[in-house]
């Protein structure tokens, strides 16, 4: 182990750490009311709604002990769509992913739309249909994790096919975005040292396997939150699918409904459950002076329709991808039965991402 990841392992550690004592100690130390942000932010409770409510009781804007701006639902309208709010992380990052925050306020956001626009989405739509094909047809029947065996190998090949990956590329594309799966969680929560250099690891595969050209940090991005948000959305669409036998059926003679079941698994806040931005310059909101440089984490809350802008970006491909995938699916497997209990990742405030779905995939009974 070098220097260099030794020093970055112990800061992982103490960020992690300062998470978990902040969340179960009023003061250091010292026992009392915790933070409910260090608690939501630590990423180890299976249900954040007594954070969301232990949040609303602190105001719409105020301040974490971990030194970030939470600002709840009542706040959103006064800081979304800021231009001098950009997504960052305020976790230290071996490998940065996302752009410089002068670029986020010029030419990505617009490359990101146009990148994930539905002319991007129609002029990919055959090699899409073709890569996700390809896919379906390599999944066995039986017993199936559906997020690992199906919804992340779906959604890396429908990002192989928008972002143009060569056909020769697309093995390698696949690995380096399994690595990445973290790094949307790791903007605000760390991981441990090994996934974290997996990331790094991952990250820079991306580097060398995309084309070199003038919206390359937005490829990069789309690569990694993109086809996150994909295998989310297919996976929390056939988590509900699983509890609705009758609508995998009606997905069998209505392909086309697989649209309106993706859009029915976006949750109101988007892909991102806390959105993590920095300041770039002063600013005020909910009577509160914002400084430059302060950390700012949005957290809409279960059932606010207000997502940040950045990741609402993300949205249209990651809903072109996974509808493609359901219908493909769907056409190919008749019957799709639970076969255990789903399984959600630790250390993922953000993403709230499934790791595991077990069920039967069935060209006929599978019971």
């Amino acid at each position: 182990m070098t220097v260099a990841t030794s020093a970055l392992g112990r800061d992982l550690q103490l960020v992690h750490a300062a998470q978990w004592l902040y969340s179960v100690n009023g003061e250091p130390f010292v026992p009392g009311d915790g933070d409910p942000y260090a608690g939501l932010v630590r990423g180890f409770d299976e249900d954040p709604a007594p954070f969301h409510a232990a949040l609303a009781e602190r105001g719409p804007l105020w301040r974490s002990r971990l030194g970030h701006w939470v600002a709840g639902p009542a706040a959103l309208p006064a800081l979304l769509g800021r231009p001098d709010l950009v997504v960052a992380a305020a976790v230290p990052q071996p490998e940065p992913w996302l752009p410089a925050p002068d670029r986020q306020r010029t030419t990505v956001a617009r490359d990101l739309a146009h990148r994930g626009g539905r002319g991007a989405l129609r002029a990919a739509a055959a090699p899409l249909r073709r890569l996700v094909t390809a896919t379906a047809a390599g999944i066995a029947p039986g017993p199936a994790d559906l997020i690992g065996a199906v919804a992340a190998p779906l959604a890396a090949a429908g990002y192989a096919a928008l972002l143009g990956v060569e056909d020769d590329r697309r093995a390698a594309f696949a690995a380096a975005v399994t690595d990445t799966a973290p790094c949307v969680d790791a903007l605000l929560c760390p991981q441990t040292l090994a996934v974290t250099g997996r990331a790094a690891a991952g990250v820079r595969a991306l580097r060398g396997l995309l084309a070199p050209t003038g919206d390359a940090e937005t490829r990069l991005v789309l690569a990694v939150a993109g086809t996150r948000a994909a295998t989310d959305l297919l996976g929390e669409t056939l988590r509900g699918l699983l509890d609705r036998p009758g609508e995998w059926t009606r997905l069998r003679s209505d392909p086309a409904y697989a649209t309106s079941a993706v859009r029915a698994a976006v949750p109101p806040q988007g892909p991102w459950h806390l959105h993590p931005l920095t300041a770039l310059a002063p600013l005020e909101a909910a009577g509160v002076r914002i400084e430059a440089g302060d950390h700012v984490t949005l957290v809409p809350g279960p059932g606010a329709a207000a997502p940040a802008p950045y990741a609402r970006l993300l949205l249209p491909g990651a809903r072109a991808v996974a509808a493609e995938a359901l219908r493909l699916l769907a056409a190919r497997f008749p019957h799709l039965r639970p076969d255990g209990a789903p399984v959600r990742a630790r250390r993922a405030p953000v993403t709230r991402r499934l790791v595991r779905l077990p069920a039967l995939l069935g060209e006929e009974e599978t019971r």
